[in-house]
């Protein structure tokens, strides 16, 4: 698999964050008698405020809950950390050769990304930065052209079905990462974390993955 510049979405593919995403998702259906699992099972790759507007009742005040839940987000940094092999791979690259596209506020994403001790990208596409979430591609499309390329010359690792089908939109090569191999027919190849590939610069420019 070869591109020329690396995509990453951030929550459960650079960062272990899931047991603090878990409790904050349960945490706000509790306030409203909504099943927990229901909404998790729509949560994982989208922004708060679509995961809201999707499981809100009626009447309720979908701006100020969105809030809540990002406010709860700022305050959890305990737990947090980064994946296997996550950190070594971004050492072998440039700050122009990567970047993240996350459905996290940037003051969450950056917050994170510091609990985890990896580094903040120079490319940051969060939800402020698009008008649409995943799996809408809009937030790829526009971390590639900040890169200087186009998608199709991008290579997307995500972990979440509705940022795998963000990457495939978006015309890049896909890498899955992480237990829901499941998913994986809506990716080019799968690994379980970052350890099983490494980025091998091409004579030619770009680089070559090797799995």
């Amino acid at each position: 698999m070869r591109g020329k510049v690396f995509l990453f979405d951030m929550d459960g593919t650079l960062i272990d964050s899931n047991g603090v995403i878990e409790e904050i998702w349960h945490r706000w259906a509790g306030r409203h008698g909504i099943d927990g699992h229901a909404v998790l099972a729509k949560a994982h790759g989208r922004q708060a405020a679509e995961t809201i507007r999707l499981f809100a009742p009626g009447g309720v005040d979908q701006e100020a809950e969105t809030a809540w839940v990002n406010e709860q987000a700022a305050r959890e940094t305990k737990g947090i950390k980064a994946t296997p092999g996550a950190k070594a791979f971004l050492a072998q690259l440039e700050p122009y050769e990567w970047a993240i596209v996350t459905s996290a506020k940037r003051f969450i994403a950056e917050q994170w990304l510091a609990a985890a001790g990896l580094p903040q990208p120079r490319t940051l596409i969060a939800a402020e930065d698009v008008s649409r979430s995943k799996p809408d591609p809009e937030g790829y499309r526009k971390a590639a052209q900040h890169l200087g390329c186009a998608a199709a010359d991008a290579i997307v690792f995500e972990d979440a079905q509705a940022g795998l089908e963000a990457g495939r939109q978006a015309g890049a090569k896909v890498v899955g990462i992480g237990s829901a191999s499941h998913l994986s027919h809506l990716a080019d190849s799968w690994i379980s974390s970052f350890r099983q590939v490494d980025p091998l610069r091409d004579p030619s420019g770009g680089f070559r993955l090797q799995f």
